[in-house]
């Protein structure tokens, strides 16, 4: 569908009432459309919406994709809607919009149908652990304290597990949490990369081979379910297994036995499996990318990793957790509080492993064992460099404006890295950009770049 207006909706949508003071929990409510009367109390951390069954808000609305919506719970009866890139869109009054905090009142457009926003004055939000931990999963935040909550119970289960997160949020790390938590304990715990898996011999490694099997198989090899009897078989990146073979990991869970390649020996196995991904495998399913039955199989418990970015509040006790891991009694390693407050502005395109390597290699370069804001410069963005670095250059209008824009851009990001690798020291920044003091000078005040105390 093209992006046109939507219809006309109450003025009451682009201006919402004011939730009562005090909190409580949004609600969302189906005013309109095939799931008309349907509701959401958004009680979790996160909640997703949309036509795929395994939402949790699920309108039949074939105008609607398959996972539309993703909801983030907010103080006051608020919510943080994101549109996840969805064709039709998700509409405001006129407005298409792509994230937006909404209070009680509002109405959004998705598809034929229109959803509302309200408030439930009694209801709390879900409450989760205790605890600071779970493993070696660590965090203070509402998100990550719903998680270890829900891993609390999920662990002693037999419950196959699908985990959902981005790159480096530590879907493994959870995976040897719920296994140590498990009681499956003293069992094997075995990782499979599905992104890694050599598409020839592919079900060699799931399966095993009996000798003879193929060309070069000269003795019998045990494969991924065999090793894992007995234990926790963790398959990470499970969006990228092969079609060809869902059907056969598909198989196995079912009826939990297995011939090896080249065998006719029916093997019992009997493991817990527990797979990650970094990819919305509903929307996968919607590509004809992945079998549903086996979605459905792999999520019998369903748990979210957020990103560092969601929860900035974890970022000093994932510093100071690092900082102990890499201290000796050598060099004990410490950081200060400018510098913590400085890593928890920054976007972490890389997540926890990133905040890691950072913390290691600042620990590795820091004097006297503290790390301080100027060890930390430039970091925290990725190898994509920083937000603004990513956004794409401006081309329109005339040549001679597109490249003034361009020295523009190259200037500030030049001048502001320069400066911070130089800890504000104007006279060492002059000696490695091999400019002039004063001119140097000059370039930052024009740049609002310039702090009067730079020595």
């Amino acid at each position: 569908m093209s992006d046109t207006a939507s219809p006309k909706l109450p003025a009451t949508e682009i201006a919402p009432r004011q939730a009562k003071q005090g909190g409580g929990v949004a609600r969302l409510v189906v005013t309109q459309g095939p799931g008309a009367g349907k509701t959401l109390l958004v009680t979790r951390a996160r909640a997703t919406v949309g036509r795929h069954q395994t939402n949790d808000l699920v309108i039949p609305d074939p105008r609607i994709s398959a996972t539309h919506l993703e909801l983030e719970r907010r103080p006051e009866g608020r919510v943080l809607v994101r549109d996840l890139g969805t064709t039709n869109g998700t509409w405001l009054g006129p407005h298409r919009l792509n994230e937006a905090e909404l209070g009680p009142g509002a109405l959004l457009k998705i598809g034929d149908s229109l959803v509302r926003v309200e408030v439930d004055d009694r209801a709390e939000p879900e409450r989760g652990s205790e605890g600071g931990r779970f493993g070696g999963l660590i965090g203070v935040s509402a998100e990550m304290r719903e998680l270890f909550a829900t891993l609390e119970r999920v662990a002693p289960s037999q419950l196959t597990v699908l985990a959902q997160g981005e790159t480096g949020t530590g879907k493994e790390e959870l995976a040897r949490a719920i296994h140590k938590h498990s009681p499956r304990r003293e069992g094997p715990f075995v990782v499979l990369d599905a992104a890694t898996i050599p598409p020839t011999l592919a079900e060699s490694v799931l399966f095993g081979h009996e000798r003879g099997a193929f060309t070069g198989a000269d003795a019998r090899h045990i494969g991924t379910f065999e090793r894992a009897h007995g234990g926790t078989l963790f398959i990470d990146e499970i969006g990228e297994l092969p079609m060809d073979l869902q059907p056969k990991l598909l198989r196995v869970l079912e009826s939990r036995t297995f011939s090896r390649v080249g065998g006719h020996e029916i093997i019992p196995v009997d493991f817990r499996l527990i797979a990650a991904t970094h990819r919305d495998l509903r929307a996968e399913i919607e590509a004809h990318r992945f079998r549903e039955d086996l979605y459905f199989r792999l999520a019998e418990a369903r748990v979210f990793l957020p990103p560092l970015r969601a929860r900035p509040a974890d970022i000093p006790l994932l510093a100071r957790h690092f900082l102990e891991e890499l201290s000796t009694s050598e060099r004990p390693l410490s950081i200060t509080e400018e510098a913590l407050r400085s890593l928890t502005l920054r976007k972490w395109p890389g997540n926890v492993r990133e905040l890691r390597n950072v913390i290691a290699r600042a620990a590795a370069l820091c004097q006297d064992g503290t790390i301080t804001e100027n060890d930390l410069a430039g970091e925290g963005f990725g190898f994509r460099g920083s937000e603004a670095e990513r956004e794409p250059l401006d081309l329109q209008g005339t040549f001679a404006e597109a490249k003034a824009r361009a020295i523009d851009r190259f200037e500030r990001a030049y001048l502001d890295a320069l400066v911070r690798r130089c800890g504000g020291n104007l006279s060492k920044a002059s000696r490695q950009a091999d400019v002039a003091r004063n001119h140097l000078r000059a370039l930052l005040k024009k740049r609002g770049l310039y702090d009067p105390g730079d020595t």
